[in-house]
């Protein structure tokens, strides 16, 4: 089940232009397009003559064509054209949904038009400040269950054994932590006295030990922002060294996800820029995405809770979000529909 009335990520925002782009989000498909005035436009994909996809058209003068037929849409779905006569057939509109743009995201909201408030989302400091920082921005597909991801996402402890150019060298004393504020969940942990890995050798001297931080914060459906740092040892965590890096997952069926993600990087440094790039490609593509697929495989079609499985502390933080997914949808089914 999914969370309807809540805001998504459809996309980078440079993803798009007057071509038409057809993604599914939450087993709906949708098209969107930049109409005339650069704006972002989001339909279903589905023309109400013969039900074709609409992405299968082109943008004719900042409205939508259908390819099979000629009708026209325009960016609140009302038909402005029909080819065939003068005449605009009963029926003939598509749904239109709320979405808007920032710092370089296109968010949409799958649930009641009228409940859409973009004072909602959550802030992400990975997006803000375009003079200074610069997005280094990915997607991958990839085919699980959301919440698998955002179970891997927010068990920081796969790190050591999943992602090689990410592992924390030597043998610090580690702590762990989670904590929970209404729907926001965090996943805490510390090393004192830790080498630097792979990419924070970037900001700190490869063989000088440090104390190091990971904090995921996660807010429902599935939307994270990761802060990595690391600072002199018994120095406070605020004077670290730190990278941050947002994780945005958008449902696309019960099994297949859409995986958005973004580093901060120094506007004037392409080489951090491509070495971030680099960096997820080859830890979310290529070795997150792999093993979260082979164990959707392995799960099948039926609901992947983790509710009396082998539990290890680490799966703490997933629990609570789950938790809070099931809380929302129980409190959406109390809800009598808007009027």
């Amino acid at each position: 089940m999914y969370l309807h009335d809540a805001w998504y990520v459809a996309g980078w925002a440079d993803e798009f232009g007057t071509a038409p782009l057809r993604r599914v989000f939450l087993d709906e498909p949708v098209v969107l397009y930049r109409p005339r005035d650069g704006t972002i436009a989001a339909l279903a994909d589905r023309c109400p003559h013969r039900l074709v996809p609409l992405s299968r058209g082109r943008v004719v003068d900042g409205a939508l064509q259908c390819g099979y037929h000629g009708l026209t849409f325009d960016a609140g779905g009302a038909c402005t054209h029909n080819p065939q006569s003068d005449a605009i057939p009963p029926g003939a509109r598509v749904r239109a949904y709320p979405v808007l743009e920032r710092d370089g995201a296109v968010w949409i909201w799958m649930g009641e038009p009228e409940r859409a408030d973009p004072a909602t989302i959550p802030v992400f400091e990975a997006f803000g400040d375009a003079g200074r920082f610069k997005l280094a921005s990915g997607h991958v597909r990839v085919a699980a269950n959301y919440q698998l991801i955002t179970d891997n996402l927010l068990d920081l402890s796969h790190v050591e054994y999943l992602h090689s150019a990410l592992r924390t060298l030597g043998n610090p004393r580690e702590k762990r932590e989670v904590r929970q504020d209404g729907t926001t969940v965090w996943s805490l942990s510390w090393r004192y006295g830790a080498l630097p890995n792979a990419p924070m050798q970037r900001y700190w001297p490869a063989g000088k030990p440090g104390d190091t931080h990971a904090h995921m914060r996660w807010d429902p459906p599935g939307l994270m922002l990761l802060k990595v740092g690391m600072g002199e040892v018994g120095r406070p965590e605020s004077e670290a060294r730190s990278r941050v890096s947002a994780h945005l997952l958008t449902p696309e069926t019960a099994t297949s996800t859409h995986y958005f993600w973004a580093f901060r990087c120094a506007a004037d440094s392409p080489e951090e820029v491509a070495s971030a790039r680099a960096l997820g490609v080859a830890a979310f593509a290529n070795e997150d995405a792999p093993m979260i697929e082979s164990q959707q495989a392995n799960i099948g079609p039926a609901d992947s809770l983790l509710l009396d499985r082998g539990l290890l502390a680490a799966d703490a933080a997933a629990i609570r979000a789950r938790r809070v997914i099931h809380e929302l949808l129980q409190r959406r089914d109390a809800e009598p529909a808007p009027a």
